[in-house]
């Protein structure tokens, strides 16, 4: 009998139990990336995109004269290279524009807006439409969170370099800001949410188009769910339409046809033959992904256990409707092809290596999101058409659904090793990480010196994932060279063996 009033307390709080285990793993699991941050340096692109605002700042040190100077960038690079005016604007503000000390920043930056815009999109959906609690809000954002960083497919791109996380990490917290708007516009019709989605909508229309083609996508399946319900809701179509804006002129950049050189055509045909492609390719990525991502399934799974049990009382509750789930959900699938579009309208493919790593990297946040919402929306329209079951199911559910989960992690526990925090703990262990702190100092003391206008350093020796180093070469005309070079005022700068470095030093 006792251990009858036991089971049944543990059950009757399981939700409670669970939320505080997945909060705590959560904030752990934030650990090893916070550890690299003051490891974390600048690379590659960061020194050519910021190379206005940095002689900027360092000969005026002045704000007003750094955004001076990015704009400036942002015209630059509009014309020659591409057209994505924000994230350009973004990249000339990488943080060594200010201080060769803050780039420890980037990782906390970028953890933190994914934390913020799925934080905030979750609890305008979760808490305030569908009046869940604020205890239930906590276990399944912690949840989605935890799948969202810890099994994206490059930490590189997604959070310890800053132009790659600039142009796909900042516009995914965009897009989840500006949904966020559009709910709170829903409930409220408050004038600020009007203005500031339009403001993120807009900047999302000058970032990567996999993310502007995401955002816009939510917004008009928004639009369509909640037009019967106030038809102010088309006030909404304002920031669909500023983004679009934002979309033409990244469009229309003379860069684009610079950077996609003479095999860069648009045309309908090739529009249209893009749209096939995408939902062939789109459907054999979603497929593959279930695969790919064995323990981000496994935790998919605890999920939709935790949903179905706070819908089954919620929706009869609060008399939720879940209209149309079968259009809602193949839209919610329609939507994460569209985001191959692009891609494949210039000629590339997401899985051949021909792309940069970031477009991954929202693919797969794409599917983690429409994966969650086909389960809310699905067991939504379950519960309210046909009942959630009631208390005597809860523990046979839980166990299933759990045990299931348990047992993927456990025959598939190898992919944890791919995993952000396993990455980072094995980068730090291994001792590659200090030794990559100690050359990026000596690199950067012997770039900071004055006195020296032609710059001879070791080569970086070592790996350096999840971090980047574009490494500088024997030849002082190679790009990477040319462009450290330029922004730390050098004539010239090459690299050489590290014991032949060490020899001449010794001389010196």
């Amino acid at each position: 009998m006792k251990r009858g009033w036991v089971d049944r307390t543990i059950l009757r709080n399981i939700r409670t139990l669970l939320t505080g285990a997945a909060v705590i793993v959560f904030a752990m699991s934030l650990l090893p990336i916070l550890a690299l941050a003051g490891v974390d340096r600048a690379s590659a692109d960061d020194w050519s995109f910021g190379l206005l605002t940095h002689l900027a700042w360092v000969d005026t040190h002045s704000v007003l004269r750094v955004l001076q100077a990015a704009f400036e960038s942002v015209k630059k690079y509009y014309d020659s290279w591409q057209g994505t005016w924000f994230s350009v604007f973004l990249f000339s503000l990488q943080p060594e524009v200010f201080s060769h000390d803050a780039y420890g920043i980037v990782p906390i930056l970028m953890t933190g807006l994914v934390i913020g815009g799925v934080s905030d999109f979750l609890y305008c959906l979760l808490v305030r439409l569908l009046h869940m609690s604020r205890r239930d809000f906590l276990l399944l954002d912690a949840i989605l969170l935890l799948v969202l960083i810890q099994f994206v497919p490059h930490q590189t791109s997604a959070i310890f370099w800053y132009n790659g996380a600039a142009h796909y990490t900042v516009p995914f917290a965009l897009a989840m800001f500006a949904c966020a708007r559009f709910v709170r516009y829903v409930l409220d019709f408050r004038k600020r949410d009007l203005v500031l989605a339009s403001l993120w909508m807009t900047l999302l229309g000058g970032t990567n188009y996999l993310t502007a083609i995401f955002g816009l996508g939510l917004f008009a399946l928004f639009v369509a769910l909640f037009f019967r319900r106030d038809r102010r809701v088309l006030m909404m179509l304002i920031p669909a339409g500023l983004e679009m804006a934002g979309l033409l002129v990244s469009a229309l950049a003379p860069g684009n046809a610079v950077r996609g050189g003479s095999q860069y055509h648009v045309t309908v045909v090739g529009m249209i033959g893009a749209v096939g492609k995408a939902l062939v390719q789109g459907a054999q990525g979603a497929w593959k992904s279930f695969g790919d991502y064995p323990v981000a399934m496994a935790a998919m799974l605890a999920a939709a256990v935790i949903l179905w049990d706070i819908l089954r009382e919620a929706v009869p509750k609060y008399r939720l409707h879940f209209p149309c789930p079968a259009l809602v959900i193949l839209y919610l699938w329609g939507l994460y092809c569209a985001v191959y579009w692009p891609v494949l309208f210039v000629g590339g493919s997401v899985y051949d290596g021909s792309v940069s790593v970031g477009v991954p990297n929202t693919i797969f946040w794409v599917f983690i999101m429409a994966l969650f919402g086909s389960l809310l929306y699905g067991l939504g329209w379950v519960c309210e058409k046909r009942g959630g079951g009631g208390e005597r199911l809860r523990l046979p559910v839980y166990a299933a659904g759990f045990a299931a989960a348990f047992l993927v992690i456990g025959i598939c526990r190898m992919d944890l090793k791919n995993s952000t925090d396993y990455v980072c703990y094995y980068y730090i262990r291994t001792g590659r990480a200090a030794v990559y702190k100690e050359q990026m100092d000596e690199l950067t003391a012997i770039l900071t010196d004055e006195s020296v206008e032609d710059a001879v350093v070791p080569f970086i020796v070592g790996e350096q994932e999840p971090l980047v180093h574009l490494p500088i070469t024997l030849d002082k005309d190679e790009w990477s060279n040319q462009k450290m070079a330029q922004f730390f005022r050098k004539k010239s700068l090459v690299a050489i063996p590290r014991d032949e470095w060490e020899a001449r030093r010794e001389i010196r």
